[in-house]
């Protein structure tokens, strides 16, 4: 017998139950062995944090397929890319003068189907933090072979030649909607607002306060998927002084980065060269400006020139900030003898303890580079937030070792 039950929109922010966990499950469940989606919108986050499991049932014969809108340019070209990489065959649907706008995801084996249909994009914030709702429907074979007939006709109809406005997707197809503007990058997407449903710092330009709903942060992208285009020690240029960038092909798009800080008495935070080394990109990194020692005999040391200017918030207990900076000039210089990346905010001193967590997010505002917010370890989010943080830094001085996390 067919059972339905409800993602409900306030499931996802608080991660009672969230998308990406349910298919998580399924691709792990020995029962299915076809995987199907159809969505309007695709980004790089969930197809990141699904690889392994797909590729594990891709090494198991399992077959897979995506149909997958681009209108108004909601789908990335890295979605796209991943999307061939880790599917069978990958279609896109596009007709000029309506909306490509369904959310379709069916499982479906000898015994058992299962299909969540409902308003989830394959985003981060369709799949893990938006407010959403969605039916989930669990079938039992033969007995559900109607039902599951009606919800696979969704999948058949919009295929070619059925359907004259969906076409199957190549790498040569894909540079071509690239080259036209139809699909453009994630960096892209963030400074020109679209897909602006998964960049949480979008709220500060509205100039939106927080109605104290704790938000589950979304779950970090595993290590392994993280360092995908790391630069090792081994692979740095031959200057000690610099962190090379690596390429477009090898670096993984991040949205933010969360870290645990412990701001020195000299108003210095320091972040994490593991991370740095992880993605440089994010931190502007090689560093092109050198420090001015106050005596010429002092080493200079590489510096981001200019400065960048980040808007800070800091939350404690309250919903209201307990120290809001705009527009701060930071100070950031890597330190290559002792291998670090320090920041110089004074104002965190003071009011921003130990293993406070940081998260660092390119703002969507020309005029500002980053936007901060810390929380500390009185803040209702910390703990959500200290979860995020998937990676250890090396300990020192005795001291319990910081984390961080990419998202």
């Amino acid at each position: 017998m067919t059972k339905i039950s409800l993602i409900k929109p306030l499931d996802q922010p608080p991660g009672t139950r969230r998308l990406l966990y349910d298919l998580k499950t399924c691709l792990d469940n020995t029962d299915f062995s076809d995987f199907r989606l159809i969505v309007a919108y695709a980004k790089s986050g969930p197809l990141l944090r699904l690889e392994s499991l797909l590729r594990a049932w891709s090494a198991a014969g399992k077959s897979s397929a995506a149909i997958l809108g681009i209108d108004q340019r909601g789908t990335s070209k890295e979605a796209l890319e991943l999307a061939l990489s880790l599917f069978d065959e990958v279609y896109i649907t596009q007709e000029p003068g309506i909306t490509f706008h369904p959310k379709i995801y069916l499982f479906r084996g000898e015994s058992a189907a299962r299909a969540f249909i409902g308003s989830n994009n394959l985003t981060v914030g369709g799949t893990e933090k938006n407010f959403e709702s969605a039916i989930d429907v669990a079938l039992t074979l033969p007995d559900d072979a109607s039902d599951l007939s009606a919800i696979e006709a969704a999948w058949t109809e919009l295929l070619p030649p059925s359907c004259p406005a969906t076409v199957k997707l190549d790498p040569a197809k894909l540079a071509d909607l690239v080259s036209e503007g139809r699909v453009i990058d994630e960096k892209s997407m963030r400074t020109s607002g679209n897909g602006s449903s998964d960049t949480a710092a979008v709220g500060k330009l509205s100039g939106a306060t927080p109605s104290g709903l704790i938000v589950k942060p979304e779950s970090a992208l595993p290590k392994p998927v993280a360092a995908k285009g790391a630069i090792t020690k081994k692979s740095t240029a031959t200057a000690p002084s610099t962190i090379p960038t690596p390429t477009a092909t090898s670096s993984t798009p991040v949205r933010g980065l969360a870290i645990q800080i412990a701001p020195h008495h000299n108003g210095e935070v320091f972040l994490s060269v593991s991370a740095a080394r992880q993605n440089p990109a994010f931190f502007g990194l090689p560093f092109t400006g050198s420090t001015k020692p106050k005596k010429a005999t002092n080493t200079s040391y590489p510096q981001l020139d200019p400065d960048p200017i980040n808007n800070y918030t800091v939350y404690g207990a309250s919903t209201t900030p307990v120290l809001t900076l705009n527009a701060y000039p930071t100070n950031t210089v890597f330190y290559d003898k002792k291998k670090d990346i320090r920041i110089t905010v004074s104002p965190l001193v003071s009011v921003v303890p130990d293993y406070s967590v940081m998260i660092m997010e390119p703002s969507t505002d020309p005029t500002i580079d980053y936007e901060i917010t810390v929380h500390r370890p009185d803040s209702p989010s910390y703990n959500a937030w200290v979860a995020a943080c998937n990676q250890s830094m090396p300990a020192g001085g005795g001291k319990a070792p910081r984390k961080f996390g990419w998202f």
